[in-house]
């Protein structure tokens, strides 16, 4: 992917909005060829006015969730960005001071009327539900998912003309947990009253899945070990489970143009292994 640097823009207004400016940035190859073709002929539609249109919108968002709606209000429109700042039916709001890491331009439509733009970014932060409930517990920082929307309103400004924030669980359809076996589900396990303390460099990891092949009804679960120095990543662990998914399902209903999908995916660090 075509990574363009920062483009210095003005920010400003809270730390947070701030690593807006310094968040990584990918632009999908195809969409910059596009924005470097459609510049060529009206700026407007160039790298440099684009990306910093969707900087620009991204920051005028962490304001808003910091408490500050003017940016936000300035590009958006009011349903917008009502949707930005209450996501899942307003159930929860992104508490202060989200920290933007990644920004990502995937789509560009310039012949279309008006020419838009789509992009997404990731950040971490926490939810402050608006009716926690009696039994409600602290929750820890979350990764989270926003996507927007912008158009080319006739004055020649991009315009926020739809957005939605997720956790990333929400958005990509499944719970994702990483962590260590515990001392119980050890002795399960070996049968061994001793527990072992942490493994040296080379380290095992249980992959454990549960999915879900929607149009026969199964639902089943895959599992594989793998060993390395460290914990897999979200990514890294969606890419090494997909073919064990593949062969429980196949196993269980032939060949065929199968598409499951996960439910949940577990990453347990083995004691002892």
């Amino acid at each position: 992917m075509f990574r363009p640097m920062s483009g210095g823009l003005p920010l400003g207004g809270s730390e947070s909005a701030g690593l807006v400016e310094t968040a990584s940035l990918e632009v999908y190859p195809a969409v910059a060829e596009a924005m470097r073709q459609a510049g060529a002929r009206d700026s407007r539609l160039g790298p440099g006015a684009v990306i910093g249109a969707v900087r620009r919108a991204i920051a005028a968002w962490v304001l808003a969730a910091d408490g500050d709606e003017t940016a936000l209000a300035a590009v958006a429109g009011p349903q917008a960005a009502h949707f930005l700042l209450h996501p899942s039916g307003g159930r929860w709001q992104v508490a202060p001071c989200p920290a933007v890491t990644l920004i990502q331009v995937w789509g560009f439509e310039p012949d279309a009327e008006p020419p838009r733009v789509r992009a997404s970014w990731r950040f971490t932060g926490r939810r402050r539900f608006t009716d926690p409930g009696p039994n409600a517990t602290a929750e820890g920082e979350n990764t989270f998912v926003g996507l927007l929307d912008l158009t080319l309103t006739g004055s020649g400004q991009w315009q926020l003309s739809s957005g939605h924030v997720d956790t990333l669980d929400g958005y990509l359809g499944y719970v994702f947990t990483s962590r260590r076996e515990t001392a119980d589900e050890y002795r399960k396990r070996t049968g061994s009253s001793a527990v072992p303390g942490p493994a040296g460099n080379h380290r095992v990891f249980r992959l454990t899945s549960g999915f879900a092949e929607h149009d026969e009804r199964l639902g089943s679960t895959a599992s594989i070990d793998v060993r390395r120095e460290s914990a897999p990543t979200r990514d890294e662990a969606e890419k090494l489970i997909q073919p064990a998914i593949w062969d429980a399902t196949v196993q269980a209903l032939g060949d065929g143009d199968w598409r499951p999908s996960m439910n949940w995916l577990d990453v347990i660090e083995l004691l002892g292994e």
